[in-house]
């Protein structure tokens, strides 16, 4: 979703339940550099499933974050934001063969039967992904205007520039297909701390996005009950220990075999659902990020039980990495939307 576009670069920010993080790319001799970076908790109900519902401590941690960013240089007035996932849809869908100038009233024909909202209630972008000599397939962004306009305030209020609002997923893809050779079809997994979300990519594009029953919280919380241990202890041990079953006497192996087990079902059944409903094609891979990636093991224990390759993002392969004592390979995994979306905001135009 497109507001106010110029010519100047735009920084990057990623909005999450937990947190903000800010990333303003620039260019060096042809390559493209991490200029400014930052990052700040939000405090608990701040933000609920995207949903900004403390607007005036929410704004003091948006400008502290920009006050306190790292890096060198200027930071711009332009931004380009995150959506949330929770609250935003994908749809891919066929449609009748019509003019350009035609897709919009033909997709608002169509397009109630399958979203959960009043047409009415939502913002709405399309992209034409395929054209043939009777239909065009045509991939659907959706969002509600209660949450994009109180995003739109809010920035007004930091005196930034929204210059476009961006679906998460299509963020992480951008960074996590450039980096890994974009072999397709593939899955990408973002492991959050409050969610997790699938998506399939192909043909340039993102095909789908379903959530899965999974996140940080999910993993700590169930190792601090099953363990007996306080969140911080159960934190440590799921970084330490992991799901090899060397470590820790395989303690939490066993703890997450139904977990992952269950997490498996729901990979298959996505990967079923494309097979049959998009075009037959065979998924090539599957790429984790995000802070849950780091459970160590966890792209192993996959592998094994889906039979398909499974690794982890690394979002410096083709971008150096400006700070290794601030991106350790941990945290970084909850930079990759934020990374995406500040490509977004210095390769627009």
């Amino acid at each position: 979703m497109s507001f106010f576009v110029t010519n100047n670069n735009a920084f990057g920010l990623d909005i999450s339940d937990g947190g903000l993080r800010l990333i303003q790319m620039c260019k060096k001799n042809k390559k493209v550099a991490i200029q400014l970076y930052n990052d700040i908790n939000l405090p608990n109900d701040c933000v609920i499933e995207g949903e900004i519902k403390n607007q005036k401590v929410f704004l003091d941690h948006l400008n502290k974050l920009l006050k306190t960013h790292m890096g060198h240089g200027k930071i711009s007035h332009e931004v380009i934001c995150s959506l949330p996932e929770s609250n935003t849809f994908l749809k891919q869908l066929t449609i009748e063969k019509c003019n350009e100038e035609e897709v919009k009233n033909k997709v608002e024909e169509v397009l109630p039967q399958h979203l959960p909202m009043a047409m009415e209630d939502l913002y709405l972008d399309c992209q034409i992904i395929k054209t043939d000599e009777s239909t065009m397939d045509i991939l659907i962004g959706a969002s509600p205007k209660q949450i994009v306009d109180s995003y739109m305030e809010i920035l007004d209020m930091a005196g930034l520039i929204p210059s476009i609002l961006e679906i998460e997923a299509a963020a992480i893809s951008r960074l996590v297909i450039e980096q890994n050779g974009g072999i397709q079809p593939q899955i990408i997994i973002d492991m959050g701390a409050t969610r997790t979300g699938l998506l399939i990519y192909d043909e340039n594009t993102v095909k789908f996005t379903v959530s899965l029953p999974v996140s940080g919280q999910k993993i700590t919380e169930l190792i601090s009950q099953t363990l007996d241990l306080d969140k911080e202890k159960a934190e440590k041990a799921k970084l330490v220990c992991g799901l090899d079953s060397a470590k820790c006497q395989g303690a939490l192996l066993e703890i997450f075999s139904e977990t992952i087990d269950d997490l498996c079902v729901h990979i298959q059944s996505a990967m079923d659902f494309y097979k049959i409903n998009f075009n037959n094609k065979k998924i090539e891979k599957i790429t984790l990020c995000g802070g849950g990636a780091n459970f160590i093991g966890i792209d192993s224990l996959l592998q094994q039980k889906l039979n398909l390759k499974v690794e982890i993002a690394n979002p410096f392969i083709n971008i150096a990495n400006p700070n290794k004592n601030y991106f350790t390979p941990q945290r970084s995994q909850s930079y990759i939307a934020a990374i995406g979306l500040g490509l977004r905001g210095i390769c627009r135009h």
